[in-house]
């Protein structure tokens, strides 16, 4: 597809509706209660002693299927075919603002002695009420002050979702992937969110899948938590039951909003993207009865929808318009090349969720805006590899995914969202990198229909090196971060972070959780089935404490003195925050 063809449909896209997706195509989702957990209970259930089993453990990887396959031009012809929308230079890299402050979140070791095994890659999540920091990764969890100081140890996320490790009658194993949590500040609960589905010892999916979500029962996040299980298998649509891939999660003052990816558990394909909102009071009353709505099947411009991110709104901001709004964006690159367009979408009526039967309206409009495009792998500084040098493998490179929607964030009438996109060098010395693309929405809803247009949009990068998985939080003052990891040939894998304010973002990249070797993770290396380019966690995570603070966390390398890896991994997370 060329770039002209995507700027004639952009125009023509602008601002008008795409048919209105009437609430009569909601479809029921079931939700079941599963019980309850807490820390100490977690803590109780693992396995003694884990780190017998420590460097002795199988590598087990988390590998994901992109929703729509790259069979678009190579980068090479891209560089030369492009238009100057993704030219860009980069951005000086610095130290932190003087309010910085950071601290080591979890790392492989942690998660391995937790679970018994390794994984790649961690994915981040992260909540926060301003004292106390909730960090989920693949696949443990940990609980610390707003300094750094653990309040639990690492807790694995099968003991406490009260997931068994052990294989299932039927031979099959059940596996988890993708957590994410968030602080809701109106109810003062925590939540926490996790995928869960089934594999034979051949790696073959079986039966459906669901979300798992636990709900703090009071505001206490060391206390106990009511889980409950959202089946996300979407059985009857094409050629579901399916896989549903990486939960996106946002909500409300009413509701909490899920979108997954549905790949067919007989063929692998893609099937749709399934939309689900929840009542936000019926699961911070632990009921077992939850009122739930999804819908499927959503087309879009030329395609079919795919991870179509819900918001957050920032302490203070209001979702009441419209008797209960959420938005959520989508990217529209469906052949993995470039495009100039995003979906902005209104859930409205979100009030019927306190109801037992949901009446909800979707509408969707599709508008122009900066161009952005499939990332490419990125390089990083040359150092110390064990694991690789070992196995006689070259050190390898970085995966930085493709250019889905990363997490979203509401405040004042505002949307803000960013991801993944390749970016050129001005002067044509070097070929394609992977940068951050940025967009601040004016968004408007009605209960028949929804508008926007950009407010705000640019692009985030570094020379000689990649910015890559960009988290975007703005607060009630319309201050923010993007956070995201970053990495080049003078910098091992690293957290940053760029500070937005006023619709605008300070043209310099501040060095967070700075990397002090390369990647070494058995993913990417052909003996444990990779192609030369390791898995880094597929989201980082930026949150707005009910205070207004800005916290971050992403994937990097720590120091393997201070935090000592396994035999197979040598990831770490950052936690950081400004204020």
């Amino acid at each position: 597809m060329n770039t002209s063809r995507l700027i004639t449909l952009a125009i023509s896209a602008g601002f008008a509706l795409t048919p209105t997706l009437h609430a009569t195509q909601q479809k029921h989702i079931d939700v079941h209660k599963k019980g309850t957990t807490s820390m100490a209970q977690a803590r109780a259930l693992v396995e003694s002693p884990a780190t017998s089993a420590l460097y002795a453990m199988k590598p087990k990887a988390m590998r994901k299927q992109m929703p729509k396959p790259f069979v678009g031009r190579s980068h090479v012809e891209l560089n030369k075919a492009t238009s100057a929308g993704l030219v860009f230079g980069g951005f000086p890299i610095v130290a932190p603002d003087k309010t910085f402050t950071g601290f080591d979140g979890l790392d492989s070791t942690d998660s391995g002695e937790a679970n018994g095994f390794v994984v790649e890659p961690p994915d981040q999540g992260l909540a926060t009420n301003g004292e106390e920091i909730l960090e989920p990764v693949n696949l443990a969890l940990r609980v610390f002050t707003k300094t750094g100081a653990p309040l639990t140890p690492p807790v694995s996320l099968n003991a406490f979702f009260g997931v068994p490790t052990a294989p299932n009658k039927d031979g099959s194993t059940d596996q988890l992937s993708d957590p994410r949590a968030f602080y809701d500040w109106e109810s003062k609960r925590w939540f926490v969110t996790i995928l869960e589905y089934a594999t034979t010892p051949a790696g073959a999916l079986v039966g459906g899948s669901e979300v798992i979500v636990a709900v703090s029962d009071t505001s206490d996040v060391l206390g106990t938590y009511t889980v409950q299980s959202i089946d996300v298998s979407d059985a009857g649509f094409g050629q579901c039951p399916c896989l549903g891939d990486q939960p996106l999660l946002g909500l409300n003052k009413d509701g909490v909003y899920l979108n997954t990816n549905e790949y067919s558990n007989t063929t692998g394909f893609f099937q749709t993207a399934l939309l689900i909102a929840v009542s936000k009071r019926d699961l911070i009353a632990g009921s077992s009865s939850v009122a739930a709505a999804g819908f499927d099947g959503l087309p879009v411009a030329e395609g079919q929808a795919f991870s179509i991110q819900p918001s957050f709104p920032s302490p203070g901001t209001s979702t009441t318009e419209n008797r209960g709004t959420e938005y959520l964006v989508s990217s529209l690159d469906f052949t993995g090349t470039v495009d100039n367009r995003l979906a902005v979408w209104s859930l409205t009526n979100t009030q019927s969720l306190n109801g037992s039967v949901p009446n909800l309206n979707l509408q969707l409009t599709v508008i122009p805006t900066q161009e952005y495009g499939q990332p490419v792998p990125a390089v990083q500084r040359v150092g110390s590899y064990p694991l690789g040098q070992s196995l006689g493998e070259p050190e390898e490179a970085i995966d930085t995914g493709d250019d889905r929607m990363m997490q979203v964030f509401y405040s004042q009438g505002k949307l803000y969202a960013a991801l993944n996109t390749v970016l050129l060098d001005p002067k044509g010395a070097s070929g394609p990198r992977t940068g951050a693309a940025w967009f601040a929405i004016d968004p408007n809803a009605t209960f028949s229909s929804v508008s926007a247009k950009i407010w705000k949009q640019g692009l985030i990068g570094i020379a000689n090196g990649a910015v890559m998985y960009p988290a975007f939080a703005v607060n009630g003052e319309g201050n923010g971060v993007i956070a995201f990891s970053l990495t080049g040939e003078n910098y091992f894998p690293s957290t940053g972070y760029v500070d937005f304010s006023k619709g605008s973002v300070s043209p310099k990249v501040h060095l967070a959780g700075i990397g002090q070797t390369p990647d070494d993770g058995f993913s990417g290396y052909p003996e444990f089935g990779g192609g030369g380019v390791g898995r880094w966690g597929d989201y980082s995570a930026a949150m707005v404490s009910p205070n207004g603070d800005l916290w971050m966390a992403a994937e990097y390398i720590p120091n393997t003195f201070s935090r000592p890896r396994t035999t197979y991994t040598n990831w770490g997370t950052f936690v950081y925050q400004v204020h």
